[in-house]
């Protein structure tokens, strides 16, 4: 097929009754165009219709469908040394891209049929295709130093028919006088013929009726930024692009990162509407339920750490709800590159929704199981050619079986896109929103050794009951001293249909059964509320090659939380019983019960992007980027007191102990008397907060990042080599309270300086934190195979992270940024542009990791009699004094970990109605604990107990054996084999997702997907694993999809979530950790949870 030089793309093209029209006025159907009662497109033509110019050196544009659209491109052509790409798939032309440069006229090859190969103008004209109605061609326009790149078009679709090619602004003349008789290139029946030029010419003209899809003219430019992820491939479960990489778009399949994208389509169909809920469906990647943390952070990558979240590439401290996203990238491996101070696993990338130039309007609601509902709107508006408008707002309950819990979230975002030049892009974004959360715990357990007494064991506290009594303990009250003895023994499951026996003072037992598991023995004390606002900039310009983006980031976090709840702040919570035999439990709010976190983050980021052309000799995309960023973080605590006691207030804390065997327990109002507001106030007990902190976790926290980075990515043999290098330069310092600021008045009550604006003078650069860092990436891919029905795509890695940190180990130094480091290699396959699957084998080192051990049997006080002589007294020099921060410092040593593994994704689209999604993973976590410190301090209090105990010696200098015990068993547990425990040690993890469109119903589809996790370590003891903790719930859906009134396309959905658990079947529990080790049993206490009962959601869905 020939196209001849032309100037139509450059002067304009205007579409008349008569057919295409010229400048001059003159006809431009030419004999070999298609005529009346067919769809005539030229290259140039379409060009000019979408408003693009045909400048020298670009590559053209046009969109058509179906055989006898082919012939459309004949006439005249592009400008002499214009670029044309034609791709045509499916059945009958199989993909394929020729490019010339230079010449006047330009030969097209295509595959077609069977792997036949027709050249040439007129041997393509002559030959039939066998399958004519899934021929499909596209054709595309972008700069020069786009070639070859299919993803960095100028303009570009994927949509098909006609009604599509119309909206993208193509001519469809209907009414153009008979051009000459010729054969047509691809026979069609004429009812075909027919009914596909209606449907064009009734698109075409309700479309320049519409304000809003007006045709752009011949001056404007369509243009897709490098800095932004296309929409249009993300309408489905696939998506083809990703800015993960050199933060550009670029072909997913060539980038040589381990990314996994989550569409909004995809969540959509599956009900997911969190970062949570989508990163179950990702390989590698592992999501702690919800009532077995209480914490927000639960997602973890490769088993070495939680990640971190960025929001359009900048650092991200909210949970992130589904409501404005866009999409999730989950990156895998260390990438410093892309996130700067990130976590060796990987890092999770949200990008918002954002103003688009369409009118689109979405409504969603649902309500399911314990009266949760949902509500969302999404609005986007195109209010002028030049401005955009986009709105969405959410309101949503989550509730569990489990009663008084609660979790809230509303919220409003705002974005405009404003495009006053055609090279100036500037888009503006607002949000804020709040969460309110009253949490819960699926297990429960009960000490088995009953207190000798009332059990008012510490001491220096007030303990308000529920029966109304408000006691001081103090090393003489209670009277009796068996009523300040605490209980004993193991901590040992107790849920509904498990019964305990518990030993009493006595020598009896009494048994206690599980309290129904509805009940929250948290109460409702525990909470955790965010307040969050943010607002973000950017700014695009095109200066001839050149792409500049400048964006500025504002982000607000206000954080309440009680951690510190009845049962203690672990997880499950404990109960206790009395000599008596009273079941009980408290909660302790003194100390830093109350804790008020937050953030304010202003960061701002340069990006340039150039890219170079050097011919037959490759390509090169040059990327560089500088981000400047200060995070004030505010931590601030308080404990609950008796103001009316004369002494320190932490010598005055407040207990509640609340008594199980009230009538009234497990109701609101049992739980209710235990709030602020509502506890009582005498004259000698009066309820107030005082302020509390410590210095390894300073209330104010500034710190000062600066990143650089600059990245090469290389593309060269027609596109089957692409490189990608970089390096990142990252530096941090940090500003916090002087010693001198922690100062407290009498009472012993900290006393706040100021913030540093207000009080310069209080705050100092930390000597600890000028800190700096150079991190590199090296990845390759190569085309191995590049056919008509199939791609193999290898790839390989080698990437490096660091991730700041603030933590010690117990004995007092610092432990240092975490160093990750990645290599990678891999295959990427597509087939039948239909089905795509990924595989890859990883190795990632996470270097000094702060590891705390477990079981926690040592407490500061046991800890430093440990490490310390008897006859060295605290205040004594040399007299060591255990880190007692609030980050288990006490229990912590530095750590190197390593973890290797295989990830598989295979995703498919829609084939015989099914479209799948199925990712699997397998890996192995190692740590290497230094426990050499901890080791010498024991061998050394045995040397010491030993002589004492020795003939002659000096008995005051033994060490008491339990501490000498439990010292031995966190060794036990911690250095005799290099497994871990926990989630993270799960050794294969998988989950599939299969969607089908049921063909005899229209619009009524079925969905059935699963989460599969094997047994993993829930305990280690003296180097032997424990394994538990299985799981593989189904869930399912029903939908279906109609239109209503002839306007409103309407979707609604049944989903049905923990339908059933294929490896535990109707098993009420499941075992999912250890509270200690039961010699007496010779077995851990396990931790049992309840399974999660099944749930239903309904939703309807409205798009118009």
């Amino acid at each position: 097929m020939k196209h001849r030089g032309g100037e139509a793309g450059r002067s304009g093209v205007r579409e008349d009754a008569g057919g295409l029209v010229g400048p001059g006025g003159a006809a431009r159907t030419q004999p070999g165009r298609l005529g009346r009662g067919e769809l005539g497109i030229g290259a140039d033509v379409a060009v000019a219709d979408a408003g693009i110019d045909a400048h020298e050196g670009a590559v053209l544009v046009a969109v058509v469908e179906g055989p006898a659209l082919v012939a459309g491109l004949g006439g005249e052509g592009p400008a002499e040394g214009a670029h044309v790409v034609i791709d045509a798939d499916e059945a009958g032309v199989e993909r394929r891209r020729e490019r010339e440069r230079g010449a006047e006229e330009s030969d097209f090859e295509f595959h077609a049929g069977r792997g036949r190969r027709v050249k040439g103008t007129e041997q393509v004209r002559s030959y039939r295709f066998r399958d004519r109605r899934s021929i499909r061609m596209h054709a595309y326009a972008a700069p020069p130093a786009a070639r070859g790149r299919r993803r960095r078009f100028v303009l570009r679709s994927r949509f098909r028919g006609l009604s599509n090619a119309a909206k993208l602004g193509f001519s469809a003349p209907v009414s153009a006088p008979p051009p000459v008789v010729r054969t047509p290139l691809f026979p069609m029946n004429v009812p075909r013929v027919l009914v596909m030029c209606a449907a064009a010419s009734v698109a075409g003209v309700s479309l320049r009726a519409a304000e809003a899809a007006k045709v752009p003219t011949a001056d404007e430019v369509i243009a897709l930024s490098p800095f932004t992820v296309s929409d249009t491939d993300d309408k489905s479960w696939q998506a083809t692009t990703t800015l993960i990489g050199s933060r550009t778009n670029q072909e997913l399949l060539k980038v040589p990162v381990n990314v996994d994208v989550i569409t909004s389509e995809f969540m959509r169909d599956l009900g997911a509407f969190s970062l949570d809920d989508a990163a179950r469906f990702v390989a590698g990647v592992d999501v702690t339920p919800r009532l077995e943390s209480r914490n927000d952070e639960r997602i973890n990558y490769r088993g070495l750490s939680t990640g971190g979240i960025s929001r359009n590439f900048f650092t991200w401290y909210v949970p992130s709800d589904a409501y404005n996203v866009e999409r999730y990238d989950f990156a895998k491996g260390s990438n410093s590159l892309m996130f700067g101070d990130s976590s060796p696993g990987g890092a999770a990338t949200v990008y918002t929704k954002r103003a688009r130039a369409r009118n689109a309007t979405e409504f969603f609601a649902s309500y399911g199981s314990y009266e949760a509902f949902r509500f969302q709107l999404d609005a986007n508006r195109k209010v002028t050619d030049k401005l955009f408008l986009r709105v969405n707002l959410a309101n949503r309950r989550n509730r569990t079986y489990v009663k008084g819990t609660n979790d809230v979230f509303r919220a409003g975002h705002i974005a405009l896109t404003y495009e006053p030049f055609k090279t100036t892009t500037i888009r503006v974004e607002g949000e804020r929103g709040t969460t309110y959360r009253m949490r819960a715990d699926s297990a429960l357990a009960i000490n088995d050794g009953a207190a000798a007494g009332r059990g008012f064991s510490t001491n220096n506290q007030w303990y308000l009951t529920s029966d109304g009594e408000i006691i001081q303990r103090t090393s003489t009250n209670p009277p009796l001293a068996i009523d300040r003895s605490g209980t004993s023994g193991n901590q040992v499951s107790l849920l509904q249909g498990q019964t305990q026996a518990v030993r009493l003072p006595n020598g009896t037992f009494k048994t206690f059964g599980g309290f129904d598991q509805y009940t929250n023995m948290l109460g409702a004390v525990d909470y955790n509320n965010r307040i969050f606002n943010v607002a973000n900039v950017t700014v695009e310009q095109r200066i001839g090659k050149l792409s500049l983006e400048f964006a500025y980031n504002q982000q607000y976090q206000h954080e309440d939380r009680n951690d510190n709840s009845f049962g203690t702040s672990q997880t499950p919570p404990v109960l206790s019983v009395d000599g008596a035999g009273r079941p009980y439990i408290d909660a302790a709010f003194g100390g830093a019960a109350f804790k008020v976190f937050g953030n304010v983050v202003k960061a701002g980021r340069l990006a340039a992007v150039y890219p170079f052309d050097f011919g037959r000799f490759g390509k090169q995309l040059l990327v560089v980027t500088a981000l400047h960023q200060k995070d004030l973080k505010l931590s601030e605590r308080f404990g609950l007191y008796n103001s009316a006691a004369p002494g320190l207030a932490a010598s005055n804390g407040i207990r509640f102990r609340a008594y199980l065997d009230d009538p009234a327990f497990g109701t609101e109002q049992f739980f209710d008397q235990f709030l602020i507001p509502n506890l009582p106030v005498t004259p000698t007990f009066k309820p107030a907060f005082y302020h509390s902190t410590t210095p390894t976790g300073p209330f104010v926290d500034i710190r000062y990042a600066r990143t650089q980075t600059a990245s090469l990515s290389g593309e060269y043999f027609k596109g089957r080599v692409n490189t990608l290098v970089g390096v990142s330069w990252n530096a941090l310092t940090r500003k916090i309270p002087k010693a001198s600021s922690y100062a407290t008045d009498a009472r012993g009550v900290f006393v706040h300086p100021g913030m540093p604006d207000e009080n310069p003078g209080a705050y100092e650069y930390d000597p600890r934190f000028d800190l700096s860092a150079q991190s590199k990436m090296a990845g390759l891919t190569v085309e191995v195979w590049r056919g008509d029905r199939a791609r193999v795509v290898a790839i390989a890695s080698q990437s490096e992270s660091f991730n700041w940190q603030s933590r010690q180990v117990f004995f007092g130094p610092d432990i240092g940024p975490v160093r990750g480091k990645t290599k990678e290699f891999g295959l990427r396959f597509e087939l039948f542009r239909k089905l795509t699957y990924s595989i890859s084998y990883y190795d990632t080192q996470r270097i000094n990791a702060a590891y705390a051990w477990n079981p926690d049997v040592l407490n500061r006080t046991q800890l430093e009699d440990l490490v310390n002589p008897n006859n060295l007294l605290p205040g004594d020099a040399g007299y060591l004094e255990v880190v007692n921060g609030l980050n288990n410092e006490r229990r912590t040593v530095n750590s190197n970990e390593q973890s290797r593994g295989i990830e598989m994704t295979l995703q498919s689209q829609r084939w015989l109605g099914l479209q799948t999604r199925v990712s699997f993973s397998s890996k192995r976590v190692r740590a290497q604990a230094d426990f050499s410190q901890f080791r010498s301090y024991l061998a050394a209090a045995e040397e010491r107990t030993a002589a004492a105990n020795a003939p002659g010696g000096d008995p005051t200098m033994a060490e008491l054996p339990n501490v000498l015990a439990n010292a031995r068993n966190v060794l036990g547990s911690n250095t005799l084999t290099d497994e871990v425990a926990g989630r993270r040690s799960v050794p294969y993890t998988g989950s599939f997702v299969l969607d089908y469109q049921v063909p005899r119903v229209r619009g009524f589809r079925v969905g059935l997907n699963g989460i599969f996790t094997p047994d993993y370590n829930v305990y280690i003891r003296d180097g032997r694993p424990y394994e538990a903790g299985a799981s593989f719930p189904l869930n399912g859906y029903l939908m279906y999809d109609r239109r209503i009134l002839k306007r409103y396309q309407t979707t609604f959905r049944l989903g049905l979530n923990n339908v059933y658990d294929i490896l535990n079947g109707d098993s009420r529990y499941r075992i999912t950790g250890a509270t200690s080790y039961n010699t007496a049993q010779n077995r851990p206490n396990f931790i049992y949870r309840y399974a999660e009962p099944t749930t239903w959601t309904f939703s309807v869905t409205t798009r118009m």
